[in-house]
């Protein structure tokens, strides 16, 4: 009987032992069901505070596009309640290898969205994604969609289509022209809409072809490339730079004078008063609303990559006339260019990408 006693006993320990062991099994099996591991990119993780970083070739001083990030990622933060710590900011990441150890690092200390503010980061972001599941990589002007990269599709060339029509209408010498730093995507597409926006006005028009000076902020490069394409005859002049935009408006500046006015556009950003006397209009690109539906997003847990063009309907691109200069604009031209716009928005005119 003692022996009989003993085997119950043990078998009933056994049981016991099996039960835990299922009970524990289920618990796991619930609690990885439950946990976030499937989670979007740039989704809040456990206790970790949210944070966002930003990444920029250029100075935030730069009255055009890089500073447009900035303000653009601090009016988001406080839009969403995100406290200093939670955000930070690179400027200055002017070559690739700096690029891409910016991204590697945000991505290594947790911040949850890494934004590389130019088409320039697109590769290097798709390079090092896949070490980092949880970030979210958001690419100003880029392209590509994948698991954890994300693209801001800017319709540059909305603003810029309608910048050529003004070009070509307050031209006096049937000649325009145009200056950049690199001729990278983008930048080629602005200068071809701005050439088919010119020609809608003026078939005959002359487009000059850009001159890039390799250089987003030497003043004085830009300003050299802007007196040549004056010299040749060109009397308005679009630019794609960043600080050195100055030089492009200083140029104009010292050309423009009584009965042979000379012009300027503005572009990234609202520069007319950068200088008033002879800018026309500018093309600005307000990040604010892009910005805020990723972040707002990732934060929610709700973000999935997508390739959403931003243009002139969403509020992203916009055009705006000098109010200096706009009473020299004749009403007709003023006329067409609205009407032209109106289209765009309308998506009744497209106007496409170059390249």
């Amino acid at each position: 009987m003692h022996f009989d006693r003993s085997l119950q006993r043990a078998a009933a320990i056994s049981l016991l032992l099996s039960l835990l062991v299922w009970a524990v099994g289920c618990g796991r099996q619930q609690n990885a069901a439950s946990s976030p591991t499937n989670a979007p990119p740039g989704a809040p993780s456990g206790q970790q505070p949210f944070r966002v970083a930003l990444i920029m070739s250029g100075s935030t001083t730069d009255h055009g596009w890089n500073q447009g990030a900035y303000e653009a990622l601090k009016a988001v933060a406080k839009k969403l309640g995100l406290s200093d710590s939670q955000i930070a900011f690179k400027e200055q990441a002017t070559s690739a290898d700096s690029q891409l150890e910016s991204l590697r690092a945000f991505a290594s200390q947790g911040y949850n969205v890494v934004i590389g503010h130019g088409e320039e980061y697109e590769q290097p972001a798709l390079r090092i994604a896949p070490e980092f599941p949880k970030t979210l990589f958001v690419i100003s002007s880029g392209s590509q969609v994948a698991t954890n990269v994300t693209p801001i599709v800017f319709k540059l060339e909305d603003g810029a289509y309608l910048e050529g029509m003004l070009a070509a209408g307050m031209s006096r010498s049937g000649i325009i022209g145009a200056v950049g730093a690199d001729p990278i995507g983008p930048v080629k597409s602005v200068f071809s809409a701005y050439a088919l926006g010119a020609k809608a006005i003026n078939p005959k028009i002359n487009v000059l072809q850009p001159l890039f000076t390799n250089d987003w902020d030497d003043v004085g490069k830009a300003k050299q490339a802007t007196l040549s394409l004056i010299g040749r005859g060109a009397d308005v002049i679009i630019q794609d730079l960043d600080n050195a935009a100055q030089g492009v408006f200083n140029a104009v500046e010292q050309s423009n004078r009584p009965g042979h006015p000379v012009y300027a556009l503005g572009t990234n950003s609202d520069q007319n008063g950068n200088a008033p006397d002879v800018i026309l209009a500018s093309a600005p690109i307000n990040l604010y609303p892009a910005f805020l539906n990723i972040i707002q997003a990732a934060k929610e847990g709700t973000f999935k990559p997508n390739a959403t063009p931003y243009g002139l309907k969403s509020g992203v691109i916009g055009f705006v006339y000098n109010p200096k200069l706009e009473p020299k604009i004749p009403p007709a031209l003023k006329q067409k260019i609205d009407a032209a716009k109106q289209k765009i928005i309308d998506g009744t005119l497209v106007i496409p990408k170059a390249g």
